[in-house]
């Protein structure tokens, strides 16, 4: 017998699976993938909990192969059943264990590996550990994972975090329909890739600069993510899943249109939302002055590794990525610098290297010259290096 919450669990569950939106994107998801290049014919499809065993429908004809993933006993009965009523138990793998526990061995791994994602930036729950292990330890290094990718994204808010005379500063999912009162444009803070096996980081601390459209009380963010399923496919649903979150900052203050503010964001995925610790202050306009050392040796040396991690992206295949990158940042997005538009853009796997190199080049600068180079200097001198090589 189930305890409450695992009941409580298993409809949201349930709920989930019957939301029309969610199963719609889900299915196109997977012909997508299904129909592209990556993934041959009869391969290994694993279905990671039972939200996604709900789609075997969608994979079986399709596999030679077919794992699932569960530990929920409840929820391992009802797909037993179904297998057992649709004569499905040939070709079907039933692992009744944690999906953010499970491992393949070598030569059992899955070609495809398809998760039901539900946490708003993978704050709550599983499902940043899930994901992790999924590609660790589920599916071929070459593989192919639905999700592809969890664009997190936030606005300034000044929603209300009193009722009645009563405050109260606890983050919170948003009622369906809600009215928010916002006062920036929709920003992307970072991306979390399975094209690649760069890990989840364990840790999300950064801080980032955002210019208000408006004036006004700014009282917390509100925080959004993006699931592509499929290259070119994006997860919609009705009003279960990846619902957007109001985090209240630690104090509240005044903002004004155009001044830039400093957002520092903290939080550990999957620790919960009671767990993150967000917080701004108002900076005063800064003019970029201009670099008077390009043709010192610190900045040649900066370049040259500039070069060499171009040179590197090229050889693993990743050209193209990059190439949209810089499409992207290329014009100014009006609130941010290109290079912090830069660093919000790319992949985990090469955001830190990028950041330490940038990094050791101010520090050079600093020690050697006196000076240290703005923002818009040093993605001047990426690009600069980008089009020599492209």
């Amino acid at each position: 017998m189930s305890n409450g919450h695992s009941k409580l669990t298993n409809g949201d569950s349930f709920a989930n699976a019957l939301d029309p939106h969610r199963r719609s994107s889900l299915v196109r998801a997977i012909e997508r993938t299904f129909a592209g290049d990556d993934v041959g014919s009869e391969p290994t499809v694993a279905l990671i909990g039972w939200g996604a065993a709900t789609l075997i429908d969608e994979v079986y004809d399709r596999a030679g192969r077919v794992v699932i993933v569960e530990d929920d006993p409840e929820l391992v009965e009802s797909i037993q059943q179904g297998l057992y009523a649709q004569n499905r138990g040939k070709k079907v793998k039933l692992i009744e264990s944690a999906p953010r526990d499970v491992t393949l061995k070598s030569g059992d791994r899955a070609d495809v590996a398809i998760a039901a994602v539900q946490s708003t930036w993978i704050i709550e729950g599983r499902a940043a550990a899930v994901l992790e292990n999924v590609r660790k330890n589920v599916v071929e290094s070459d593989g192919v994972m639905v999700p592809r990718r969890l664009f997190h994204m936030f606005e300034l808010t000044s929603a209300p975090n009193r009722v009645g005379g009563l405050g109260l500063k606890t983050p919170r999912f948003t009622r369906p329909g809600e009215p928010v009162p916002v006062l920036s444009e929709s920003k992307h803070f970072t991306t979390t890739s399975f094209t690649n096996d760069g890990p989840i980081p364990e840790t999300i601390d950064d801080t980032i600069i955002v210019k208000p459209l408006l004036d006004g009380r700014l009282t917390g963010l509100r925080l959004t993510t993006i699931c592509e399923l499929a290259e070119g496919v994006i997860q919609t649903t009705s009003q279960s899943g990846l619902s957007s979150v109001l985090v209240p900052l630690r104090e509240a203050i005044d903002i004004h249109a155009g001044q830039p503010v400093s957002i520092h964001i903290c939080y550990e995925p999957g620790s919960g939302l009671e767990e993150t610790r967000f917080t701004a202050r108002s900076l005063p306009d800064e003019e970029t002055a201009q670099w008077g050392h390009a043709d010192h040796a610190v900045t040649e040396s900066f370049r040259n590794r500039i070069a060499e991690m171009i040179d590197r992206a090229k050889r693993r295949g990743r050209g193209q990525d990059l190439a949209k990158v810089v499409d992207y940042t290329v014009d100014p997005h009006g609130d941010v610098s290109r290079l912090t538009a830069f660093f919000w853009t790319i992949d985990e796997e090469w955001r830190k290297p990028v950041r330490e190199m940038v990094d050791a080049f101010r520090t050079e600068a600093s020690s050697q010259l006196g000076d240290v180079p703005s923002d818009e200097t040093i993605y001047e001198l990426m690009l600069e290096v980008y089009e020599q090589k492209f």
